[in-house]
């Protein structure tokens, strides 16, 4: 494959806002007393920054050193901006599944050579995202490897299928610190790149994440074990050590953390690494405000909501389980019918779930369309004012017929795409919505709630909910976090009588779970208790 160098996205122009705050600088040296060690703060207390410094600290007395930060395809662009300042006599390369590219520097790296280049005599930092640790990748048409020589085969889909020749590459290369950021997603320990980030050889690991977990505190086990493999072996073990379970619908899950173990556990991960909240670190910024929206659904929408509510209701009585990809699927299809009107565009029979599945798309009327655009028509945006607002959604089609009333009404949007690479964007969010020339910034929750700054803008509107409260805190640090100058203002459009209310639930009970695990420790009065 031929190796093209990219126009670098990354400007080296001092903005004189990377300089260590004092929690980094009491951070720093407890974190680098163990080879491997966590940042559990939450969003807006630097960890990005607090990571590269920590890592040059490690690092100090190692020639040339190579370290691997793993983070999303949106979150590469916090690094692009901050480690021009933060260790700028270090070569930062851009990590992809198709090249790897000098970021800052002059020379092109093939993908196919180890990284960095037996010759390299600087530090390097490879900056890779989560899909480079799949274990196949399909490239265009070839008959063999160029590097193993071996045949590639063809698939059905018109392309040629190979082992990943950038994980393999990944995965050989002799580390001296890995970094994973956005921790929670190695969450799932089958998932194949969470397998595969285990696999590589470093000598010091470093994770960063504002959560610990999504769906429970038992996942907690898998960033542990990519620490400390020695000591975390046992996955189930940790589990009933720690938490809670019932199984009285048939399926064994995960109810809380058991009570006598709760300080043990909070103890654990606070051994493990330091934890600082937002505000802690900067005391000035204000509180943000929260707001809800109620609406009606229309006719339509309630009565399909209503049909498979009943349907729900059958199969509960039934005996059904709550995590039964059946139950799974039609919650899922109210979630969809409460933010916009279900379109029937294919059916087909499901042999496995015995019965008829419909594949839907999402079109008007939209009672939480209507109310969004009140809200957005009754922001200012004049030469005077511009207000900015950023909207958040689970599902693509509200956004895409969002779209649709912005053009009309020509209201200037922009919105995060899947089909975005990172220098895209990058671009969108670090140099085109700061310039306040776009009222409105649209994403999925998905895509958008990591790793960007939208603090221009003062309010997020939800048109609905992710299940736990981990996407959902993202991306409300999109726009509460420091650099925000006004009051945060989050927005939560949520129909009347329906499944909203019931994520609203989970995600009370979720959040319970967090604070009985990240909680401040109580600690004990000095001199009590000695002689």
């Amino acid at each position: 494959m031929s190796v093209t160098q990219r126009k670098p996205i990354l400007k080296k122009r001092p903005s004189g806002k990377f300089k260590k705050q004092w929690f980094q600088l009491e951070d720093i040296p407890i974190l680098s007393e163990d080879d491997a060690s966590a940042n559990w703060s939450e969003m807006g207390a630097m960890k990005t920054t607090t990571a590269e410094w920590l890592w040059a600290e490690m690092l100090k007395d190692i020639p040339n050193p190579r370290v691997l930060a793993i983070t999303t395809k949106t979150g590469k662009g916090a690094y692009y901006e901050s480690l021009p300042e933060v260790l700028p006599e270090w070569d930062v390369y851009n990590v992809g599944t198709d090249r790897t590219t000098l970021v800052i520097g002059s020379k092109p790296v093939p993908f196919s050579v180890k990284l960095p280049t037996p010759l390299h005599f600087r530090p390097v930092v490879a900056i890779a995202h989560y899909h480079c640790f799949t274990d196949r990748a399909c490239i265009p048409e070839q008959v063999k490897d160029k590097e193993t020589g071996l045949p590639i085969f063809h698939t059905e889909t018109g392309t040629f299928e190979m082992t990943n020749p950038v994980n393999l590459n990944l995965l050989r290369t002799e580390w001296d610190l890995v970094l994973v950021d956005e921790a929670h997603r190695i969450k799932n320990r089958d998932a194949q790149w969470t397998r595969n980030i285990k696999k590589l050889k470093t000598r010091f690991k470093h994770i960063m994440t504002g959560t610990g977990f999504v769906n429970d505190p038992s996942e907690i086990w898998s960033l542990l074990n990519f620490l400390f493999p020695k000591v975390y072996t046992s996955y189930w073990n940790f589990r009933q050590y720690f938490c809670e379970e019932d199984d009285s619908d048939g399926y064994r899950k995960v109810v809380g953390i058991k009570p006598d173990k709760e300080e043990e556990f909070r103890a654990l991960v606070r051994r493990v690494g330091v934890r600082r909240t937002m505000l802690e670190c900067f005391p000035d910024i204000k509180e943000p405000i929260e707001t809800v929206v109620p609406v009606a659904l229309n006719p339509t929408q309630r009565r399909m909501y209503d049909e498979i509510a009943k349907t729900l209701q059958t199969l509960d009585q039934a005996g059904e389980p709550l995590h039964s990809p059946t139950v799974l699927s039609m919650l899922n299809r109210l979630r969809q019918i409460s933010v916009a009107t279900p379109e029937v565009i294919g059916e087909y029979y499901d042999p496995k779930l015995e019965r008829r599945i419909f594949d839907v798309r999402l079109v008007e009327p939209s009672s939480k369309l209507d109310a969004t655009m009140e809200l957005i028509e009754g922001l200012e945006w004049d030469s005077e004012r511009k207000d900015q607002v950023v909207i958040f959604s689970n599902f693509r089609d509200p956004l895409k017929l969002l779209e649709a009333r912005l053009t009309k009404k020509k209201i200037p949007y922009l919105r995060l795409l899947s089909e975005m690479n990172e220098d895209q964007r990058y671009q969108l969010w670090h140099e085109t919505w700061p310039k306040k020339e776009h009222q409105v910034f649209l994403s999925t929750l998905k895509l958008g709630a990591e790793s960007i700054n939208l603090s221009s803008a003062h309010r997020a509107i939800f048109l609905d909910q992710d299940w736990s409260p981990v996407p959902n805190k993202q991306a409300r640090g999109r726009i509460y976090r420091p650099g925000q100058t006004g009051v945060a203002q989050f927005i939560y459009i949520r129909a009347d009588n329906t499944v909203d209310y019931r994520v609203l639930d989970a995600n009370i009970t979720k959040d319970a779970w967090f604070k009985q695990i990240f909680g401040e420790v109580e600690e004990e009065d000095e001199g009590e208790g000695t002689d």
